[in-house]
């Protein structure tokens, strides 16, 4: 992957603030990543180049091993993709509930204002929520609390019923088997035939599941 000089200056003067807060630098991901004890936390940048301006997106967000070594053998990512895969994550924009939020940098000014409001953000609450949503009883309520709705911490709702469903037998929640008959239905109207047969296959897998 080729990164324009922009990139890799931004990448530069970012990892100054965020290596103390133990995230490394995979520029070649353009993302900062944490090892946790059951997988990582990251903070994904998206940069686009227009003619005069560069446009950056901010995603964050984390992954749980044990969920993703599950959910990949019955999702229909590519192998290549499965090991990189993020349980939950969410953008600056949408956490704080903006319908359409990206930096537009326009000069050097403007590009030391948004690093710095980047600082603030994961400096006062966005650290700070990654290291709450790393426990698995926080994933199990951020997916499944409210399964008729849409989830604003997962990108791909089919993806959703299947992390929900495991997060729940993962923490014991009592509200299994109601959880795979609501997200059965959401996956008829809306996912694929092969999604449905893979949730079918997935189900009666955690039915025999022992996660000790």
């Amino acid at each position: 992957m080729i990164l324009s000089k922009f990139e890799v200056s931004f990448f530069q003067k970012l990892d100054k603030f965020f290596k103390p807060h133990g995230f490394d630098l995979l520029i070649d991901q353009k993302q900062f990543r944490k090892t946790t004890q059951n997988g990582f936390q990251n903070i994904i940048f998206s940069v686009v180049e227009s003619e005069k301006d560069f446009f950056v997106d901010v995603n964050f967000g984390i992954r749980n091993n044990q969920i993703e070594e599950i959910a990949q053998q019955f999702l229909t990512n590519r192998k290549s993709y499965q090991k990189q895969a993020n349980t939950l994550v969410i953008s600056i924009g949408k956490y704080k509930d903006l319908k359409s939020f990206r930096f537009k940098i326009v000069d050097d000014e403007v590009l030391e204002e948004i690093l710095d409001s980047v600082r603030l953000f994961f400096e006062d609450d966005g650290i700070g929520f990654l290291n709450k949503i790393t426990y698995l009883a926080k994933i199990d309520e951020i997916l499944n609390d409210a399964p008729l709705q849409p989830c604003k911490y997962v990108f791909n709702q089919t993806h959703r019923c299947f992390k929900g469903l495991i997060a729940a037998k993962l923490i014991d929640n009592h509200t299994f088997h109601s959880l795979a008959n609501i997200y059965r239905k959401h996956l008829i109207i809306n996912a694929t035939d092969e999604d449905l047969i893979n949730f079918e296959r997935l189900i009666a897998f955690l039915l025999y599941y022992n996660p000790n």
